[in-house]
């Protein structure tokens, strides 16, 4: 193999690495800001290694036909520390800024709904259902008045 070969193997891992601290980190902010259940964190733990597990199987697999040998791990150690030293805060920082727009987006949406189309059909729907209430209203009140007295108990 040629030093060139194995140098570009070296920085596709090194970027697999990056890769692998990227999706860590967007899992922390989101299990972070989510707080869940402890049987939840397990299943969401064994998903997040099982997406890591494929992306290297498919990372070594395109870059060098899945052989492994020590420059790859050190590549992929590489990677992951590299990106914690320089990027992580700044990618920390982004996907929390992200959820928090994708909130406030959602909180517009609902908002917008509620006032455009729930509160107009609601009062829709009271404007016609007010005269059957009324007419109600009043019938009732004439049978309050109008009804007969109940018969006396006559066992005295």
């Amino acid at each position: 193999m040629y030093v060139e070969s194995q140098f570009s193997i070296f920085l596709s891992t090194v970027a697999t690495g990056i890769t692998l601290g990227v999706l860590f980190d967007c899992y922390r902010v989101l299990r972070g800001t989510f707080r869940p259940k402890v049987l939840i964190t397990w299943v969401t733990d064994l998903l997040y290694w099982l997406i890591a597990t494929a992306i290297v199987f498919i990372a070594l697999v395109l870059s060098n036909w899945g052989e492994l040998r020590f420059y790859v791990f050190l590549g992929i150690i590489s990677g992951v520390g590299l990106y914690y030293r320089l990027l992580s805060l700044y990618m920390i920082r982004l996907f929390a800024g992200m959820i928090k727009l994708t909130k406030t987006i959602i909180t517009l949406i609902k908002n917008m709904i509620i006032v455009f189309i729930i509160r107009p059909v609601s009062l829709c729907v009271k404007i016609v259902i007010w005269p059957f209430r009324w007419i109600s209203s009043k019938i009732k009140a004439w049978y309050q008045v109008l009804r007969p007295e109940p018969p006396l108990d006559e066992k005295k």
